[in-house]
C-alpha cells in the first residue's frame, strides 16, 4: 500500500499486489488466487487479463503464472548493472595510462549524460560532476551515441532540443549533423572539434550490445594544442582496445549469474 502522502495509482497498486499473491502459489487458478489476496475475483480476473495481453503473465489450461518476460526486464536492467561497473573501472584505467580526462556516458531524456570521469594527471582540474547533461550533438561522447541510435528517435531528439550552437563550430543543421554522423558509423569514434567549447577537443567511441544497439560511449577529451591528429590517432587506438574489451565482457556478463 501507498504512504497517504504521496500520490499513486490505485489500479497499479492491485496489479502488483496480484503479481505478488501469483508468486507464491503459480500455477494458480482464478479462485485460487482469489483466496490469498483481499481482492474481488472479478477484479483479479481482469488484472490478470491485461497481464497476459502484455505478456507478462501466461495463462494455461485455466491457470495463471509469470511468464519469462520478467526474466527479460531483470536481464536488461543486469545488463546495465554490469555495463555500468566494467565502465567505471576503465574509466579509471584509461585516465591512469593516457593521463587526460576520461569519461563515459549514456543518452537519457535526450541529453549526454556523464555516469563516469576520472582525470589523469596530465590533465587541468576537470570541474564537470558525475550526471552532468548537455546535448548530444555537440561532444564526442554524445555523437558516438547519437550516431547508432534509431533514425527515428535522432529526429525525436532534435525536435525536443533542438540544435543550439556551443561555439561557432558546433552542428547546426539536421542534414549537417545527419552527415557528420554517417562519418562516425563508417569509421567506428566521434570527434568533439572545439564544437562544444573553445579549446577543447575530444574523441569517443560507442560501445554496443550483441544486436548491435548502442549502450553507452567512453572518451578522452583535453585541450587543442596537445590533442594534436595525431595524439587523438593514438588515443583512439587504446579507445578501440578497449571498447572491444569492454563489449566482449559485456556480453559474455549475460550469460553469466551474479555469482559468476
Amino acid at each position: 500500500m501507498s504512504d497517504g502522502n504521496v500520490k499513486t495509482i490505485r489500479a497499479v497498486e492491485t496489479t502488483f499486489e496480484i503479481l505478488d499473491a501469483l508468486s507464491g502459489v503459480e500455477p494458480a487458478g482464478l479462485s485460487e488466487l482469489a483466496s490469498t489476496v483481499d481482492i474481488p475475483a472479478s477484479t483479479i480476473y481482469v488484472h490478470l487479463n491485461t497481464l497476459v495481453e502484455q505478456g507478462f503473465v501466461v495463462k494455461d489450461a485455466g491457470e495463471y503464472r509469470r511468464s519469462f518476460r520478467f526474466l527479460e526486464v531483470g536481464g536488461d536492467i543486469r545488463q546495465r548493472v554490469d555495463i555500468a561497473r566494467l565502465l567505471r573501472n576503465k574509466v579509471e584505467e584509461l585516465s591512469r595510462v593516457t593521463g587526460e580526462i576520461v569519461g563515459a556516458a549514456v543518452e537519457e531524456n535526450g541529453k549526454r549524460v556523464i555516469l563516469y570521469r576520472s582525470t589523469g594527471e596530465k590533465a587541468a582540474a576537470d570541474e564537470i560532476p558525475i550526471g552532468n547533461r548537455t546535448e548530444m550533438h555537440w561532444t564526442s561522447l554524445g555523437k558516438a551515441i547519437l550516431a547508432y541510435l534509431p533514425e527515428a528517435r535522432r529526429a525525436e531528439i532534435v525536435e525536443r532540443h533542438g540544435l543550439p550552437s556551443g561555439t561557432s563550430r558546433t552542428v547546426s543543421s539536421l542534414a549537417e549533423l545527419e552527415d557528420s554522423l554517417t562519418r562516425v558509423r563508417e569509421r567506428g569514434y566521434a570527434i568533439d572539434d572545439e564544437e562544444h567549447l573553445r579549446g577543447i577537443r575530444g574523441i569517443a567511441v560507442p560501445l554496443l550490445d550483441k544486436n548491435g544497439e548502442v549502450k553507452a560511449s567512453i572518451g578522452v577529451t583535453g585541450p587543442r594544442d596537445r590533442f594534436t591528429p595525431a595524439y587523438m590517432s593514438e588515443l583512439l587506438n587504446v579507445l578501440q582496445y578497449s571498447k572491444n574489451e569492454l563489449e566482449v565482457r559485456n556480453q559474455y556478463s549475460e550469460y553469466t549469474t551474479i555469482d559468476g
